[in-house]
């Protein structure tokens, strides 16, 4: 199925918006000198030979009955900031894939898969996604993680989507599930966490700090989990620096 007009619109609604919000992550240096020319050129000049488009065509998945397999619920490409083969791009329309874990660009009336082996960062809908793989993901699965905190500690989340098909005597219901795995990076290994607990196991050291600090600064941390995991693994930085 090929990508229909609609998308150009709505990519024209929320172009200047989402590019404000995914360029206000970016570091300070990030488009300076000529790394800024680079990603001015790309957008002066969003020609079919752009490095950028040499992956496989992508086709988008219909509808499901429940959930969606991409990333905020979004089946559209939005403008983001990308650092493709070691140049940052900017206003480049992406959609991700959380079903696959694959990042798509949109050209014309197409879409096409981003090369993972080249695309290290990606500023999209205000989040910052990180691509972890060999050495750097010793203990982590390959692929995008959404970096939430990163100092000498780090806070990443692996956001993927399963899928599940119910027959039912209309047809097939296809469901999309959120399977969001969190983990704190202390040293170099990476700890999966989920309760307040586990976060609190990662930091044993300074565990009866760590509480007081919720306590005081009255932190319900099921009511935000990454909310929390950051402010926590912040604060462990802090004690520990």
């Amino acid at each position: 199925m090929r990508v229909k007009p609609a998308w150009l619109i709505l990519f024209a609604l929320f172009g200047v918006i989402q590019s404000v919000c995914a360029q206000s992550l970016l570091p300070d240096n990030a488009f300076s000198g000529a790394a800024g020319h680079v990603a001015d050129l790309y957008n002066a000049r969003i020609a079919d030979q752009s490095e950028i488009y040499n992956g496989s065509e992508y086709k988008l998945y219909p509808q499901a009955y429940k959930g969606s397999p991409y990333f905020e619920e979004r089946n559209h490409c939005t403008p983001s900031v990308i650092r493709y083969n070691n140049t940052w791009y900017k206003d480049v329309p992406i959609l991700y894939d959380l079903y696959n874990d694959v990042m798509v660009a949109a050209m014309r009336d197409s879409l096409y898969q981003l090369r993972a082996d080249k695309l290290t960062d990606v500023y999209l809908l205000n989040h910052h996604f990180i691509n972890l793989a060999g050495a750097l993901a010793a203990n982590l699965t390959p692929g995008y993680y959404d970096q939430l905190y990163n100092a000498r500690s780090q806070v990443v989340v692996k956001r993927s989507r399963t899928v599940q098909n119910n027959v039912t005597q209309q047809g097939v219901e296809v469901i999309y599930e959120v399977k969001d795995i969190i983990y704190i990076k202390k040293g170099n290994t990476y700890y999966s966490v989920s309760s307040k607990g586990s976060v609190l196991d990662v930091f044993n050291d300074k565990k009866k700090l760590l509480k007081q600090y919720l306590s005081d600064n009255k932190i319900r941390y099921n009511d935000d989990k990454e909310g929390a995991i950051v402010k926590l693994t912040h604060y462990y930085d802090q004690l520990t620096r």
